[in-house]
């Protein structure tokens, strides 16, 4: 069996099908494992997964699957005695209501208390990435961190601020700031030369969701573990819809086109206080654009608020929706939240981007359900998270504001442009460094835009708007100076 070969085999954290057999390893995947062992040192990696009995599910140990033996001296200044002076007693309750969710990732790495938990944090910090075939390793391992820090008392003050339109502008509390602090630090190490090796570039050219034949490799090929997150495309990877003929296509200014590959969540209406209702929240587009003094945002009101989200692993470039002038290039350096929560029902690890209902932050942990993390896919968030801000000036649409946003440890947005930039549809604009983000546009009332996000359906089957999209297919069509057609059969009689 190929190397590759026995990548797609694994399964990171869960449990192999009841029907299958044991497998011995062969003697080649004993040696790739000896060799991931050095290489990684105290880094995650993958667990092999076996079956030993027609009911009964275990963990096969290797060497390699094993969390750091010793809590690194920076989580112990920043965390241990930055955040709790010493004192991990909130930290332990968190821990205890977090173990009781009955998630299976603690049992699978071994966390059963804090002191487990501080090592398992502390091996991001020297973490070679690798990847499993249903693309969840990196994902997971971010939910794991953030679902312990959502548990109480460690939610909310003294030690984070809420997602709350009230905590805008507000310093941060003093784990909110370590958590800026970690993927900081986390987001440096992803680019160094030790983040990467060839084996941990394997598991991702074996991981579909990758799409890793899509990408156009450097020469020499990738160095760090962001070089290979923030890959580039192959020439014609992305067509931009409207922009075939440049300028001269007719639809080349009307069509507005995704900018990045990401999920459609939705899009919501700006009122005349340059509000937007998100779950009974106002939050106001000023802050969005965290103008003090308003220069963009009154051009917004009335306007559209749309709002997708990327994956872990996603194509993490973005690219213009629109052709323009760059009239605003900036970066917000703010929170590094997440939010995870368990749901019995899906069994999957989704990170929630949405305002937490005060009530649920004091429920009994006793009551609690059994299951795996889960966090719906929700707005309202944004506000508040680190993100960039470019603004362009199309001749038809007005201003129309683009917001890569980072999630978690995507503390990194670097951007490709800067102001009096003209930038064609569909050129690149920013990127992310590690981890999931989203992306935000903010349209002008007078630009007529028409959302097209299609409505489709889950898993389940129930209808959903939340459809998949690439780089350069249509989001929007504006109307903007169209004359409205009459309908057959509703000619107007002419005058005599």
């Amino acid at each position: 069996m190929s190397r590759n070969g026995w990548l797609r085999k694994q399964r990171w954290w869960c449990f192999a099908p009841k029907s299958r057999q044991r497998e011995d390893l062969s003697s080649r995947e004993k040696e790739y494992i000896n060799w991931l062992a050095k290489s990684h040192g105290a880094c995650f990696v993958p667990r092999v997964t076996i079956v030993q009995q027609e009911r009964t599910h275990a963990v096969y140990k290797c060497n390699y699957g094993k969390i750091p033996t010793t809590v690194a001296q920076w989580t112990n200044d920043h965390l241990v005695k930055g955040v709790f002076n010493g004192d991990i007693t909130d930290l332990d309750t968190a821990m205890e209501t977090a173990v009781q969710s009955k998630v299976p990732q603690f049992d699978d790495w071994g966390i059963g208390d804090s002191d487990a938990f501080l090592r398992f944090l502390s091996g991001f910090l020297t973490w070679v990435p690798t990847e499993t075939t249903n693309g969840k390793l990196i994902y997971n391992a971010q939910c794991l961190v953030y679902f312990v820090f959502g548990q109480a008392p460690l939610n909310a003050s003294p030690y984070q601020n809420d997602i709350a339109s009230s905590s805008i502008g507000q310093p941060l509390f003093k784990l909110s700031q370590f958590i800026v602090d970690f993927a900081k630090e986390v987001g440096s190490w992803m680019s160094t030369a030790n983040s990467l090796a060839k084996a941990s570039i394997a598991t991702f050219q074996a991981s579909p969701l990758y799409n890793y034949a899509e990408a156009d490799l450097p020469s020499g090929g990738y160095t760090t573990f962001n070089e290979l997150f923030s890959r580039k495309l192959k020439q014609g990877m992305r067509p931009i819809s409207g922009a075939a003929n440049g300028a001269q296509d007719p639809n080349y200014h009307r069509l507005v086109t995704f900018p990045a590959d990401s999920t459609f969540d939705g899009a919501w209406p700006i009122d005349s206080n340059d509000n937007v209702n998100i779950k009974s929240i106002e939050w106001n587009i000023k802050d969005l654009l965290q103008e003090s003094t308003p220069k963009y945002t009154p051009y917004f009101t009335g306007g559209i608020w749309m709002h997708a989200f990327l994956n872990t692993f996603d194509y993490h470039r973005q690219h213009a929706p629109i052709a323009g002038k760059i009239v605003e290039a900036k970066v917000f350096q703010a929170m590094a939240y997440l939010q995870v929560t368990v749901d019995p029902v899906t069994r999957q690890l989704r990170p929630h981007r949405s305002y937490i209902n005060p009530d649920r932050k004091n429920r009994d942990p006793k009551k609690g359900v059994a299951g795996t993390l889960d966090a719906p896919d929700d707005a309202g968030y944004q506000w508040l998270q680190t993100r960039g801000c470019i603004i362009i000036e199309n001749e038809l649409l007005g201003y129309v504001a683009v917001l890569p946003i980072g999630m978690a440890q995507v503390s990194s947005v670097q951007l490709a442009v800067k102001p009096g930039d003209i930038v064609t549809k569909g050129q690149e604009i920013s990127h992310f460094e590690f981890g999931g983000s989203d992306i935000v546009l903010v349209f002008q009332a007078s630009a007529d835009v028409q959302i097209l996000g299609a409505q489709g359906t889950d898993a389940q089957g129930n209808p959903t708007s939340k459809q998949k999209y690439l780089v350069g297919m249509p989001l929007g069509y504006s109307t903007k100076g169209l004359t409205p057609q009459p309908s057959a059969g509703n000619e107007q009689p002419a005058m005599g």
